[in-house]
């Protein structure tokens, strides 16, 4: 049925969580409570032994969410604005925690009234919801709108249905109750998309880096090989579990954000609790394949983790101090690489990587400034840092392919390479490629990531693939 034809009375009442929001507030504000100190897992536990009200109502009590940022489901919505408009008594019915609850109801301005779980009171779900609602309505019919199997004992007590994105089980049980019934349903992004999207599968290419010691050293062995492809596998999973947990540290922020909003933890699509068991697994493949690697690799691999997580926390928001743990970060994935296979690392490839990609890391930042200066001004840096990025990130662009020119004419190459003169066309390869992205960023068109721009720019991508063969020529 579709939305406009659900059958409406003048009494109704609204389920928040999954309902009328596209979140869980237990698992929001719980998260955050245990994330805010080592002692407080201990403390839930004890909050939860007092039964799972006491938990909700101590939680609500220390954790603050703000409700101008929660997803809402802007068709439970508009639905239920449009029958305000009609004249229907609403009242918000829902078993989060009363002092949520309130903040979403003055937030709205839709309900006459919110029944919530207070402390000392019910956990108010299911039958203590359903009479706490017939109770406000004075025994008069009222229609519930609702989304999961808790809420099918509230629907028996009511007089119409409807459900907000619940699961198929749910349709077909309330469809199968003598009272009408609608079903809200909006577009949604595949789960497998909003999987993708939320580990950012993407970002996988940066762990190139850690095949590029295979390359640079000429160690085509099977056991090199397959070291490199497990120790890439391991830096892809260790990231994408990094990323999950700070989405979920970040929800408020990410949800004030132009958008950043639309990432799926931020904007609802995924569960909570999942993300919190994917994180996890992510994490404990991401140690046994290091392991497997080796110790010095799985050292590599935690160390990577603290740096990210401190930048993530504090460094980002530090002015130069992010861009140069970023390219630290980038170069890090190489000394990884080189740990897999048990090469020493390279100077001359570390300096050349610390200066280009601290160079790619102040073109970001560039690029944030003067297209969305918002966002930048949101880690640390004003209008008048524009310049002193620009010639920053130039020089150390510069600076980078000096080290290149240093590095093909050391003995190195000579030893490497069965034509070391061919090596030469990397620099002005280089050379072109980092001035065109510049120009790119300085006419406001590099608005992503450098790196993950290059990966879709077909210009980019031809100068790699001539890299690419400039050095296999070298080596023939």
């Amino acid at each position: 049925m579709d939305a406009g034809t659900a059958v409406r009375p003048q009494n109704i009442a609204v389920d928040l969580d999954g309902t009328l929001i596209a979140t869980d507030l237990l698992w929001e504000s719980g998260l955050r409570y245990l994330m805010s100190s080592p002692a407080a897992p201990f403390r839930a536990v004890g909050m939860l032994s007092r039964g799972k009200s006491a938990l909700k109502t101590s939680i609500a009590a220390e954790v603050d969410l703000d409700p101008e940022l929660l997803p809402y489901r802007a068709d439970v919505v508009a639905w239920l604005r449009s029958a305000k408009d009609d004249g229907a008594r609403i009242v918000l019915a829902t078993a989060a925690a009363r002092p949520y609850a309130e903040g979403v109801a003055e937030h709205l301005g839709l309900f006459e009234a919110v029944i919530a779980t207070d402390l000392g009171g019910p956990n108010m779900r299911s039958g203590a919801k359903a009479a706490a609602i017939d109770d406000h309505f004075d025994g008069e019919p009222w229609l519930y709108v609702g989304d999961s199997h808790a809420d099918l004992a509230v629907w028996r007590g009511a007089s119409a249905a409807v459900t907000a994105e619940a699961p198929p089980r749910v349709h077909s049980a309330v469809d199968r109750m003598d009272i009408p019934a609608t079903h809200l349903e909006s577009p949604q992004t595949s789960t497998a998309r909003a999987w993708a999207k939320q580990l950012r599968i993407h970002q996988w290419i940066k762990n190139i880096l850690v095949l590029l010691p295979l390359v640079t050293s000429h160690l085509w062995t099977v056991t090199a090989i397959v070291d490199s492809l497990v120790a890439f596998l391991a830096f892809g999973f260790a990231a994408s579990s990094v990323y999950v947990w700070n989405d979920l540290r970040d929800l408020d922020t990410d949800r004030a954000h132009r958008t950043k909003r639309r990432r799926p933890l931020a904007a609802g699509r995924l569960p909570i609790p999942q993300a919190v068991v994917v994180a996890v697994v992510l994490a404990i493949l991401s140690l046994v394949l290091s392991a497997i690697v080796g110790w010095l690799f799985l050292v590599c691999i935690l160390v990577y983790v603290v740096v990210t997580t401190v930048y993530t926390a504090y460094l980002k928001r530090k002015l130069i101090a992010d861009v140069v743990t970023l390219a630290v970060l980038y170069t890090w994935r190489i000394v990884a690489g080189c740990a897999a296979v048990m090469v020493a690392p390279s100077i001359w490839l570390l300096a050349f990587s610390i200066f280009l990609f601290f160079s790619l890391a102040v073109m970001k930042r560039y690029a944030e400034l003067v297209n969305h200066e918002s966002n930048a001004k949101g880690r640390g840096y004003e209008n008048a840092d524009a310049p002193v990025l620009l010639s920053t990130g130039i020089s150390a662009g510069l600076v980078a392919t000096l080290v290149l020119v240093l590095y093909l004419d050391s003995p190195q190459v000579t030893r490497l390479y069965e034509n070391p003169i061919v090596m030469w066309a990397l620099v002005p390869l280089v050379l072109y490629w980092l001035t065109r992205t510049w120009s790119l960023a300085g006419r406001k068109k590099m608005d992503d990531d450098p790196i993950l721009f290059a990966a879709r720019d077909r210009v980019s991508l031809m100068v790699v693939a001539l890299a690419a063969v400039v050095v296999v020529i070298a080596s023939l």
